[in-house]
């Protein structure tokens, strides 16, 4: 989704519109809407409703012209709520009707004072609704959530629930990315199918190198407020005009593709064509990007780009990709005694986080490139990384690959810890509850290096709008005691221990 620089989701419209068997009291669903769509207000929720009796569903002519309204209105996604127990043909003929994302709850009994007069029997009524959704094949785009007989308080959480899953669909099915060069060589795991991306929705711009070349010789303004702005939140940029003005033209250039091209995100090559032909490492700008709501990813890697786009509509803030990394020692830090070494990851990249999620971040070069391409002299076209510790900070880790034609993706969650890595680079040190297993089980043989990372706990969105998307395999780590596929359950000491 092309969004203004600064926002990182997209604004989404919900719809509501509840319905009632004809056996029931209808009043019974209006009173039970009413409460409901009053607690998704107070809890910052509008919702749009059908206006006239159509606003609650009893017969198919009812759920054609809620579904007509809604889509005048310009909704991305409904509520259907059972606010009795419903009727089923017309609680399809409604989803049918309406062609995007529908979340179906269904209303709890509230009193045990009125349950001769005020009984909806929503329960049963939602066995019928969801059956007669599944029999016309309509399941794809329906929401059920993981609890779906709610009070009103319940209904409303689930509806924030669902406009947070509604942003990633809606992100993800308008956006453009920009990809900018070949994968390197050296990568060869960054590999992408461009049918699997395309199969959620997204479309893609395969670009050059070269377009980025022609683009910065093609600026004819001055850059020097963006040189400015850059200067003012890395002073440790060096004093080297020239040099400083290879960033701020990098960063006009993409600014323009993104602007051109209406582009949601982007990948550039980097390592290390890209510091060879532009003279300098992009991470920097990356990372400034990415806070700015237009994530890059290196390595031209496009799979990484898609789960960063996910992460960022899911968080609604600043995301990064970075390498899973290294082991940790058991001597980096005293506090480490309090955790599972082996479910601690060193979580790296060269530099492209944005600033603010660094403790003391400063310029510096890429050491692993100056090895390779200025052995021997100062560094000139290897700077532009951002070197500091990542932030504690709870996160939520992904990724995407390539599943034939489709998708398929991971997710997992734990948090950064406060502790100096004690190594180069843009680094966080990383406790992720289970990791061992499922780095063994997984992640090995599935799915790359790179992850991108949302800085906060956001797993349940994107579960669930990972669903919504049609991504069929969804990997999550196992709790413990239950074995994954082809996991040696007597080296995990899974199976029951008698006494010897």
């Amino acid at each position: 989704m092309h969004l203004p620089l600064g926002q990182f989701s997209p604004d989404v419209t919900l719809g509501f519109v509840s319905a009632s068997r004809n056996c029931f009291p209808r009043e019974l669903a209006v009173e039970r809407s009413e409460k409901l769509i009053a607690a998704a207000k107070a809890d910052g929720v509008g919702l749009v409703v059908p206006q006239g009796e159509c606003a609650v569903i009893e017969t198919r002519a009812h759920a054609a012209e809620a579904a007509a309204q809604l889509v005048a209105a310009g909704v991305d996604a409904a509520v259907l709520f059972l606010g009795n127990f419903s009727p089923e043909i017309e609680d399809a003929a409604f989803v049918k009707a309406f062609p995007g994302p529908v979340m179906v709850i269904a209303a709890a009994e509230e009193s045990a004072i009125n349950l001769i007069q005020k009984r909806g029997d929503a329960l049963c009524g939602l066995l019928s609704a969801a059956l007669a959704i599944r029999k016309r094949d309509l399941q794809d785009r329906v929401h059920i959530p993981e609890l779906p007989i709610v009070s009103a308080e319940e209904g409303a959480a689930e509806i924030g629930h669902f406009v947070k899953m509604i942003k990633v669909v809606k992100g993800i099915r308008n956006a453009t990315l920009g990809l900018f060069g070949p994968r390197p060589r050296d990568f060869e795991t960054c590999n992408y199918n461009l049918a699997s991306i395309q199969s959620v929705g997204i479309e893609i711009e395969e670009l050059g190198l070269f377009d980025l070349q022609n683009e910065i010789k093609a600026i004819q303004s001055s850059t020097d407020d963006i040189a400015a702005e850059q200067k003012a939140e890395m002073p440790s940029i060096p004093e080297d005009k020239e040099f400083s003005h290879r960033l701020s033209d990098y960063e006009q250039a993409v600014r323009n593709f993104r602007e051109r091209l209406k582009l949601s995100g982007a990948a550039t090559q980097c390592w290390s064509e890209q510091e060879m032909s532009l003279k300098h490492v992009p991470c920097f700008i990356n990372g400034r990007m990415a806070d700015k709501g237009f994530p890059v990813a290196c390595e031209n890697d496009a799979y990484s780009l898609v789960a960063e786009l996910m992460a960022q509509y899911a968080s609604d803030n600043t995301v990064t990709v970075l390498d899973i990394n290294h082991s940790i020692p058991g001597n980096l830090h005293e506090s480490l005694k309090d955790y599972p070494l082996k479910d601690m990851v060193g979580m790296f990249h060269c530099g492209n986080t944005a600033s603010k999620l660094l403790k003391n971040p400063e310029m510096k070069y890429q050491l692993i490139m100056k090895r390779m391409m200025e052995p021997d002299s100062d560094p000139d076209i290897t700077r532009g990384t951002i070197e500091g510790q990542i932030s504690a900070s709870p996160i939520t880790v992904c990724q995407v690959h390539g599943h034939g034609d489709k998708l398929r993706a991971y997710i997992c969650e734990g948090h950064f810890l406060d502790l100096d890595p004690r190594t180069f680079g843009c680094t966080g040190t990383a406790y992720i509850p289970g990791f061992h297993r499922f780095y063994r089980h997984v992640l090995l043989g599935n799915y790359h290096h790179h992850a991108a990372v949302a800085f906060a706990h956001v797993g349940a969105v994107l579960f669930d709008a990972f669903k919504l998307l049609g991504i069929e395999v969804i990997d999550t780590p196992n709790p413990d005691g239950i074995p994954y596929p082809g996991e040696n359950v007597f080296r995990a000491g899974l199976v029951p221990r008698g006494r010897a």
